[in-house]
């Protein structure tokens, strides 16, 4: 496997393509109002963010990330002019009422065959329905292309309307690869697990398994 973005070519990369904005942090993101991603409409109960301090480890609170990107994308039509702003604060739920209790993030670049044949999986399997039906939503994040430098929008649209991926749950770009902080390895892709009720990490994973979406589906059942 060929190494994560280095510094010196993120910060090379920035300057060419531009980078997405810095996590949101303190009063801005105890301030962000979480809404429902489903329902594409505000919570019944508006909560605040849970404040500081952020982490990127088990058990650590993770930070408000936002993104750009598409929360229903089929709906969309895999459109870059129909990008929205997607926040970590649009899945918060601590009061349950939204049925999520879990937010399984995955952390993806194109050049990575290993993410490919993981969407490839999902598609396939369907997934996304069944692990909806256990309470978990899905958010893909995507943030390198096939050359290693930052995603583009076009990037986004071919990784999610292509045939063999023909993604519906939300999903975004991420070219300050804002992901990489929660990575513990260079494998790829990361999947991510996080509480909605208190926007906890539950668990990190590594690479990609085909018992991986099991897993989550029984440890959702579980809560």
């Amino acid at each position: 496997m060929k190494p994560l973005f280095t510094p010196a070519l993120f910060a090379t990369a920035c300057v060419l393509f531009g980078c997405s904005s810095s996590p949101l942090t303190g009063e801005q993101a105890a301030a962000e109002p979480s809404s429902d991603v489903a329902s594409g409409g505000p919570t019944a109960t508006w909560a605040a963010y849970p404040a500081g301090p952020y982490g990127t480890k088990k058990g650590a609170t993770m930070a408000n990330l936002s993104f750009l990107g598409w929360k229903h994308p089929d709906s969309a039509g895999y459109d870059p002019s129909k990008f929205e702003t997607v926040r970590l604060s649009d899945f918060y739920d601590p009061d349950g009422h939204s049925g999520v209790k879990l937010l399984a993030i995955n952390a993806s670049a194109v050049w990575c065959s290993v993410c490919r044949a993981e969407y490839q999986d999902m598609h396939s399997t369907q997934v996304y329905s069944k692990v909806r039906e256990q309470g978990v939503e899905i958010l893909g994040t995507l943030f390198q292309d096939n050359a290693y430098y930052p995603a583009q929008p076009q990037d986004l649209v071919n990784w999610g309307a292509t045939d063999s991926h023909a993604v519906t749950f939300p999903l975004v770009l991420d070219p300050g690869f804002k992901m990489g902080a929660y990575f513990d390895s260079d494998a790829t892709p990361l999947n991510l697990l996080v509480d909605v009720r208190t926007m906890t990490i539950v668990s990190l994973t590594m690479g990609y398994s085909t018992t991986y979406w099991a897993d989550v589906q029984a440890t959702a059942s579980k809560m």
